[in-house]
């Protein structure tokens, strides 16, 4: 297990390590780097281990002499390749990530990152290659059993903490129009940290006529949430949030949103804010906590989770919408962010993406679907279906004719100005790593490296077998580093979106601008708590 290293290993791992300092799509830092270097630099001696063990088997051609002499040569090319990789490549990198940092807005880094990423990236990966060793040689199981267990463990623990605590400051509101109050059917020591969080911080009048005037026809928003705890099951708890919802008056405001949120029951601030400022605080969001983890977990300990929350949750609403007169009916619009979207197309998918923009259509006033994933059903269908022409990071669908994909991108296609209601908005950024990198990166190039690129993704991104696939594992950790407008932090954004799928009458160019400054403005961010 401590023997010395392999001459295949670690010709393999200077590749995979010099490879791993391309650029992606989201910049990293040092340490970030370090780790996907020093995990790359393990995998690629892995490899070379594995294939030189299976060619041990084959009978020896070449004489002992003659294979030291290879070895003693060897060895001496590749140290002066790994003094000269390791230089060169601490350079190249630091050129490469203050390039793509220059683009974004984001602080450059100096020679002293180049200096601890290049040093502690390599004694980082001969552990990680010491690892693999012990773990090969029997210690794995013990291993992996703790693996299984010891993250089970510290999730029911973070789980626990996240049910019981409240935020500094947050109180029980007093509104009857949100959930958590004395008048509610929703207790407020269920709703959990982010249900309480998103409750107590519902827009106020006092906020509204701060931006509308004190003369403007205002409403006090409804925000109804439900949390895990507030029923039994997720279709009682569907059914409670309707119960809610027409307690605090939801179906009697102007636009009721159906919220997926995301994996920790995360409610997004600037979205909504966003929302109710759009409309004058006469609006309704609803929404259903399916889980305790954040979605980056969520994703694989409660898969499925959210497609079902979000076809119990909009069915149910819904079905109470449907029996309201015509004429009093609020415009029903669908919002989700990141896991969220899964739940917010679950109700509407269709054997291709004609069927499932139908389905959509019919049934809702409009959707605002942000950083979709990169499995999401519907958001697959239109991507493999788009127009010929139009690129994989902003494919455009039946001409725009129903759903629109917003991006930052300069040269966005040019659509017509005609777009008839129910508007559907998907809203993403060529970088964000949520939407298109994939586990099929490990084999296989990703569509969005083709030219022409998204006008945030540098030249210099290319694609390596495995090695592409540690990076979009960094990139996804480090989704939300970026500023906003990059990544997966769309705070900049929100409020053009639902501008176009729910635009309030009389509303201007010069009002979006000062919406968005106000949104820009909040405290807190992007980043799931």
């Amino acid at each position: 297990m401590l023997g010395p290293p392999t001459l295949g290993g670690s010709s393999l791992a200077l590749l995979f390590w010099w490879q791993s300092l391309t650029p992606t799509l989201i910049p990293r830092s040092w340490a970030v780097q370090a780790t996907i270097g020093a995990v790359c630099l393990a995998i690629g001696y892995g490899i070379a281990a594995v294939v030189g063990r299976c060619a041990c088997g084959f009978p020896e051609r070449w004489s002992h002499s003659r294979v030291d002499a290879i070895l003693q040569y060897g060895w001496i090319v590749l140290g002066a390749a790994w003094l000269i990789g390791v230089f060169l490549g601490a350079v190249l990198w630091m050129g490469w990530q203050n390039e793509q940092r220059s683009f974004m807005g984001m602080a450059s880094i100096g020679s002293l990152d180049a200096v601890l990423m290049g040093t502690l990236s390599l004694p980082l990966g001969a552990l990680f290659v010491l690892i693999g060793r012990v773990t090969t040689n029997g210690v794995g199981a013990s291993h992996r059993f703790i693996q299984r267990h010891v993250p089970g463990a510290a999730a029911v623990l973070a789980t626990a903490l996240l049910i019981e605590q409240t935020s500094e400051g947050t109180l029980a509101p007093d509104s009857s129009s949100v959930s958590g109050g004395r008048e509610s059917l929703v207790a407020w020591d269920t709703l959990g940290r982010m249900g309480r969080d998103f409750v107590a911080a519902a827009t106020t009048v006092y906020e509204l006529k701060m931006f509308h005037g004190a003369d403007a026809a205002l409403a006090e928003p409804v925000r109804v949430y439900v949390g895990v705890r507030s029923a039994a099951s997720a279709t009682e708890r569907a059914e409670l949030a309707v119960r809610e919802l027409e307690r605090a008056g939801g179906f009697d405001r102007r636009v009721l949103a159906v919220w997926v949120p995301t994996g920790s029951g995360w409610m997004i601030p600037e979205a909504a804010t966003a929302l109710e400022q759009l409309h004058r605080g006469n609006t309704a969001i609803v929404a259903m906590q399916y889980s305790f983890l954040p979605s980056l977990f969520a994703v694989f300990l409660d898969a499925g989770l959210a497609n079902e929350a979000g076809n119990l949750l909009f069915n149910a609403v819904h079905a109470r919408w449907s029996h309201l007169p015509s004429d009093r009916r609020p415009k029903l619009v669908l919002f989700g962010k990141s896991l969220g979207t899964a739940g917010v197309e679950a109700p509407f998918v269709g054997g291709d993406a004609s069927s499932s923009v139908a389905n959509m259509v019919a049934r809702t006033g409009g959707a605002l679907i942000v950083g979709a994933k990169h499995s999401n059903p519907i958001h697959s269908q239109l991507t493999r279906e788009r127009d010929p022409g139009s690129p994989v990071w902003q494919p455009v669908f039946d001409r725009g004719r129903s759903v629109r994909f917003m991006t930052r991108d300069p040269r966005q296609p040019a659509l017509g100005a005609n777009w008839p209601a129910p508007r559907v908005v998907y809203l993403q950024h060529p970088s964000d790593p949520v939407t298109f990198w994939s586990i099929e990166a490990l084999w296989w190039p990703p569509e969005w490296m083709s030219r022409p690129r998204g006008f945030d993704v540098l030249d210099r991104v290319r694609w390596f077998p495995i090695v592409s696939g540690v990076q979009a594992v960094g990139d996804l950790l480090d989704q939300l580093g970026p500023p906003p407008g990059f990544g997966h932090v769309y705070s900049t954004d929100y409020v053009k979106g639902w501008v176009s799928v729910v635009p309030p009458d009389g509303w201007a160019e010069a009002d979006t601008v000062r919406l968005e400054r106000l949104v820009n403005d909040m405290a807190g961010g992007e980043s799931e708590p």
